[in-house]
């Protein structure tokens, strides 16, 4: 299946896979069975499927909507999402750098426990209980338009949950005008 992923943060993308009674089914509906426009209540027959790459915090984020969400296969090597230090937003750009170089390193012991705890012959689903919330998974995503509006609408998100939303948007955007 050859996707256009809407490329975001280091490492993500936001891809649509499907969608069903876009904008222009539903005016057709609005026409057939009601004379004219279509009443808003025909848009929760709207619905949308995406790929989505994203750190595990946007996984999080995603399953307070009414959502489904399947997670796809996994590499043994995971991405992660590593902050740079103006993403940090610190009054001076050294400090910014320094926790951007911490949040690595600490990410990586993290990403290597697992494995170190394996080999001492810790079960694989309790050695990673510590896997931090900014390694990249892979999800397909499907939900009515109203769940999506409702997810993009979100007040006050940290910039990277507020990255997917404006993907998700650009797409609702193409396929509801």
């Amino acid at each position: 299946m050859l996707l256009n992923k809407i490329p975001v943060l280091d490492k993500g993308y936001v891809a649509l896979i499907d969608s069903c009674n876009t904008t222009a089914k539903l005016r057709e509906m609005g026409q057939e069975f009601f004379g004219g426009e279509y009443p808003t209540s025909l848009e929760d027959l709207g619905s949308l499927t995406v790929a989505i790459k994203c750190p595990l915090f946007v996984q999080l984020n995603l399953s307070k909507f009414n959502l489904k969400v399947i997670n796809a296969k996994s590499n043994d090597q995971p991405d992660v999402y590593l902050p740079t230090g103006p993403e940090f937003a610190c009054k001076e750009r050294t400090i910014g750098e320094d926790i951007a170089a911490d949040v690595a390193r600490t990410t990586a012991s993290l990403l290597h426990n697992p494995k170190a705890y394996q080999a001492d012959g810790a079960e694989r689903f309790l050695s990673q209980i510590c896997i931090p919330v900014n390694v990249y998974t892979t999800l397909i995503v499907q939900g009515s338009y109203k769940e999506w509006c409702d997810f993009i609408n979100q007040p006050i998100l940290p910039k990277p949950i507020a990255a997917y939303t404006q993907a998700i948007q650009q797409i609702i955007t193409a396929e509801w005008k």
